[in-house]
Protein backbone atom coordinates (compact mmCIF):
# COMPACT_ATOMS: atom_id res chain seq x y z
CA UNK A 1 0.00 0.00 0.00
CA UNK A 2 2.39 2.31 0.70
CA UNK A 3 5.66 2.34 -0.63
CA UNK A 4 9.04 2.67 1.18
CA UNK A 5 12.00 1.87 -0.36
CA UNK A 6 15.14 2.19 2.06
CA UNK A 7 17.33 3.52 -0.81
CA UNK A 8 15.89 6.54 -1.11
CA UNK A 9 13.28 7.25 1.69
CA UNK A 10 14.11 10.19 3.97
CA UNK A 11 13.08 9.68 7.88
CA UNK A 12 10.96 12.75 9.30
CA UNK A 13 13.39 13.34 12.00
CA UNK A 14 17.13 13.36 10.75
CA UNK A 15 18.08 11.90 14.48
CA UNK A 16 16.50 8.72 12.97
CA UNK A 17 18.27 6.59 10.63
CA UNK A 18 16.60 5.10 7.82
CA UNK A 19 17.69 1.27 9.06
CA UNK A 20 15.70 2.04 12.45
CA UNK A 21 12.86 2.80 10.23
CA UNK A 22 12.86 -0.11 7.92
CA UNK A 23 13.38 -2.04 11.38
CA UNK A 24 9.84 -1.00 12.74
CA UNK A 25 8.43 -0.47 8.93
CA UNK A 26 4.73 -3.37 9.56
CA UNK A 27 4.06 -3.09 5.62
CA UNK A 28 0.16 -1.62 5.86
CA UNK A 29 -2.01 -3.27 3.06
CA UNK A 30 -5.66 -3.00 2.19
CA UNK A 31 -8.08 -5.69 3.54
CA UNK A 32 -8.75 -9.33 1.85
CA UNK A 33 -12.44 -8.72 1.69
CA UNK A 34 -13.51 -5.23 3.43
CA UNK A 35 -12.17 -1.98 3.88
CA UNK A 36 -9.46 -0.92 6.31
CA UNK A 37 -5.27 -1.77 6.50
CA UNK A 38 -3.94 -4.65 7.67
CA UNK A 39 -0.29 -5.34 9.38
CA UNK A 40 0.30 -9.08 9.59
CA UNK A 41 -2.07 -10.55 11.35
CA UNK A 42 -3.72 -7.19 12.84
CA UNK A 43 -6.31 -4.76 10.79
CA UNK A 44 -8.19 -1.64 11.74
CA UNK A 45 -11.80 -0.96 11.63
CA UNK A 46 -13.10 2.39 11.65
CA UNK A 47 -16.98 3.86 11.63
CA UNK A 48 -18.10 7.04 11.39
CA UNK A 49 -21.61 7.22 11.17
CA UNK A 50 -24.39 9.67 11.79
CA UNK A 51 -26.05 10.79 15.17
CA UNK A 52 -29.87 10.97 15.07
CA UNK A 53 -30.34 14.85 16.46
CA UNK A 54 -31.54 15.74 19.28
CA UNK A 55 -31.76 13.21 20.66
CA UNK A 56 -28.84 10.55 19.81
CA UNK A 57 -25.87 12.02 21.51
CA UNK A 58 -28.07 12.15 25.03
CA UNK A 59 -29.14 8.13 25.18
CA UNK A 60 -25.42 7.30 23.97
CA UNK A 61 -23.84 9.36 26.48
CA UNK A 62 -26.54 8.29 29.03
CA UNK A 63 -25.27 4.46 27.70
CA UNK A 64 -21.56 4.55 27.46
CA UNK A 65 -21.17 3.88 31.24
CA UNK A 66 -22.97 0.23 31.09
CA UNK A 67 -21.83 -0.48 27.72
CA UNK A 68 -17.36 0.62 28.82
CA UNK A 69 -18.30 -1.75 31.85
CA UNK A 70 -19.01 -4.96 29.65
CA UNK A 71 -16.77 -4.22 27.05
CA UNK A 72 -13.83 -6.73 27.98
CA UNK A 73 -17.18 -9.03 28.86
CA UNK A 74 -18.20 -8.68 25.27
CA UNK A 75 -14.97 -8.35 23.23
CA UNK A 76 -13.46 -11.58 25.14
CA UNK A 77 -16.26 -13.77 23.51
CA UNK A 78 -14.74 -12.22 20.31
CA UNK A 79 -11.12 -13.25 21.16
CA UNK A 80 -9.71 -11.66 18.61
CA UNK A 81 -10.04 -7.35 19.56
CA UNK A 82 -6.78 -5.51 20.60
CA UNK A 83 -8.35 -2.69 21.39
CA UNK A 84 -11.54 -0.72 20.87
CA UNK A 85 -13.18 2.74 21.20
CA UNK A 86 -16.47 4.14 20.26
CA UNK A 87 -16.74 8.09 20.97
CA UNK A 88 -19.36 10.99 20.03
CA UNK A 89 -17.52 13.36 17.79
CA UNK A 90 -17.98 16.72 15.58
CA UNK A 91 -20.31 18.14 18.51
CA UNK A 92 -22.51 14.71 18.36
CA UNK A 93 -23.37 14.81 14.96
CA UNK A 94 -21.73 11.58 14.96
CA UNK A 95 -20.35 8.79 16.40
CA UNK A 96 -16.78 6.85 15.73
CA UNK A 97 -16.35 3.29 16.25
CA UNK A 98 -12.86 2.00 15.83
CA UNK A 99 -11.11 -1.10 16.63
CA UNK A 100 -7.97 -3.09 16.37
CA UNK A 101 -8.40 -7.05 15.83
CA UNK A 102 -6.71 -9.90 14.46
CA UNK A 103 -8.11 -11.72 11.04
CA UNK A 104 -9.69 -10.83 8.25
CA UNK A 105 -12.22 -8.13 7.54
CA UNK A 106 -15.45 -10.87 6.98
CA UNK A 107 -14.67 -13.43 10.02
CA UNK A 108 -14.23 -10.38 12.35
CA UNK A 109 -17.62 -8.77 11.25
CA UNK A 110 -19.22 -12.38 11.53
CA UNK A 111 -18.16 -13.13 14.95
CA UNK A 112 -19.19 -9.02 16.16
CA UNK A 113 -22.74 -10.30 14.96
CA UNK A 114 -22.49 -13.55 16.12
CA UNK A 115 -20.95 -12.76 19.46
CA UNK A 116 -21.78 -9.07 20.12
CA UNK A 117 -24.95 -7.97 19.05
CA UNK A 118 -26.73 -6.84 22.07
CA UNK A 119 -23.96 -5.04 23.32
CA UNK A 120 -23.25 -3.74 20.21
CA UNK A 121 -27.06 -2.97 19.85
CA UNK A 122 -27.38 -0.97 23.09
CA UNK A 123 -24.75 1.74 21.61
CA UNK A 124 -25.70 2.01 18.69
CA UNK A 125 -29.84 1.71 18.82
CA UNK A 126 -31.44 5.25 19.00
CA UNK A 127 -28.30 6.99 18.18
CA UNK A 128 -27.15 6.03 15.13
CA UNK A 129 -29.16 7.18 12.24
CA UNK A 130 -30.73 4.74 10.19
CA UNK A 131 -28.77 2.32 12.16
CA UNK A 132 -30.81 -0.93 11.55
CA UNK A 133 -29.44 -3.00 14.71
CA UNK A 134 -26.64 -6.20 13.77
CA UNK A 135 -29.12 -9.11 13.49
CA UNK A 136 -31.02 -6.75 10.69
CA UNK A 137 -30.37 -8.17 6.91
CA UNK A 138 -29.36 -4.41 6.59
CA UNK A 139 -26.46 -4.40 9.03
CA UNK A 140 -23.41 -5.28 6.58
CA UNK A 141 -24.63 -3.01 3.88
CA UNK A 142 -24.93 -0.05 6.90
CA UNK A 143 -21.79 -1.19 8.30
CA UNK A 144 -20.11 -0.77 4.20
CA UNK A 145 -21.94 2.61 3.65
CA UNK A 146 -20.10 4.49 7.04
CA UNK A 147 -16.70 2.17 7.36
CA UNK A 148 -13.83 4.32 6.26
CA UNK A 149 -9.92 3.13 6.00
CA UNK A 150 -7.35 5.07 8.19
CA UNK A 151 -4.83 7.09 6.24
CA UNK A 152 -2.37 6.40 9.20
CA UNK A 153 -2.55 3.40 11.77
CA UNK A 154 0.09 1.55 13.19
CA UNK A 155 -0.80 -2.47 14.46
CA UNK A 156 1.08 -2.67 17.83
CA UNK A 157 3.71 -4.22 18.69
CA UNK A 158 4.15 -8.00 17.82
CA UNK A 159 1.36 -7.77 14.96
CA UNK A 160 1.40 -11.35 14.53
CA UNK A 161 0.22 -11.68 17.87
CA UNK A 162 -3.52 -12.73 18.90
CA UNK A 163 -5.37 -11.61 21.78
CA UNK A 164 -5.68 -15.43 22.76
CA UNK A 165 -1.77 -15.98 21.95
CA UNK A 166 -0.45 -12.72 24.70
CA UNK A 167 -3.28 -14.52 27.20
CA UNK A 168 -0.99 -17.37 26.78
CA UNK A 169 2.21 -15.88 27.25
CA UNK A 170 1.00 -14.08 30.56
CA UNK A 171 -0.52 -17.10 31.60
CA UNK A 172 3.26 -18.70 31.11
CA UNK A 173 5.01 -16.16 32.38
CA UNK A 174 2.92 -16.32 35.42
CA UNK A 175 2.86 -19.85 36.02
CA UNK A 176 6.79 -19.26 35.03
CA UNK A 177 7.22 -16.86 38.36
CA UNK A 178 5.01 -19.23 40.36
CA UNK A 179 7.76 -21.71 39.90
CA UNK A 180 10.59 -19.81 40.81
CA UNK A 181 9.02 -18.29 43.75
CA UNK A 182 7.88 -21.50 44.89
CA UNK A 183 11.74 -23.09 44.39
CA UNK A 184 13.23 -20.18 46.12
CA UNK A 185 11.13 -20.76 49.45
Amino acid sequence: MYDFDPSTYQPISPDVSVEEIAKAFQSPRQQTEGVGLRAVNRSEFTLIAPVIQPTGPAVFLERAEKACIEAPYWENRLGTVHDLRVALVNDGHQVLFCATYSDEFKPYVIDVIRFATPWIDHMFNDVAAGYPGLASDQAIDYIAKYQVQANVWYGGPNPEATPRDIGKAIAVAAAFDDLLDSAQS
